[in-house]
């Protein structure tokens, strides 16, 4: 089933609509770049969040460029390095999904504060399995560049993970 936010993200690829900030469509014509390059940067982190909780990364592709930029240095940079990576996690996370907690999207930049919860049934961090429910909290923030993810920075509670691994 497709919901409103999807039909008018595609709209806006199409060059047909544009959404307001109450997710109202607007002729093509009252569309600012800046609008446009907004509802974008939307559709694109939808569509990252689907892939991630579908743990299906035959769609990075059409989400990331071939140059992909990985600031935080725990990956090599280029899609076929992101594509990996997320593969290496859905085998230690089987269960992984993750979450949208807020987002902020301005001009080129898609900013959110994302939560990746999993169960820990591999060593991660040092730590052994422990079975526990945990949570990873991040802040991602992209560039966009042709409609496609082009730099990634982020932090990572990484204090917080290692306290849910060790029950404190």
């Amino acid at each position: 089933m497709t919901n409103r936010r999807d039909v008018l993200a595609l709209g806006i690829l199409a060059g047909t609509a544009c959404l307001a900030p109450v997710g109202v469509g607007l002729g093509a014509e009252q569309c600012s770049e800046t609008t446009r390059a907004e509802a974008i940067g939307a559709a694109l982190l939808d569509k990252y969040v689907a892939a991630v909780n579908a743990h299906d990364t035959s769609s990075f592709p059409e989400l990331h460029t071939e140059s992909y930029i990985q600031h935080s240095g725990r990956s090599p940079n280029g899609l076929a390095a992101q594509i990996e990576n997320f593969r290496g996690i859905f085998g230690r996370m089987p269960d992984v999904q993750t979450r949208v907690e807020d987002r902020i999207i301005a001009g080129d930049k898609v900013v959110a504060r994302m939560s990746f919860s999993a169960t820990h049934t591999q060593p991660l961090l040092g730590i052994a399995p422990t079975g526990r429910r945990f949570t990873l909290r991040t802040i991602d923030i992209w560039r966009v560049e042709n409609g496609k993810f082009a730099e990634h920075w982020d932090i990572v509670d990484y204090q917080g993970l290692q306290k849910q691994l060790r029950g404190e």
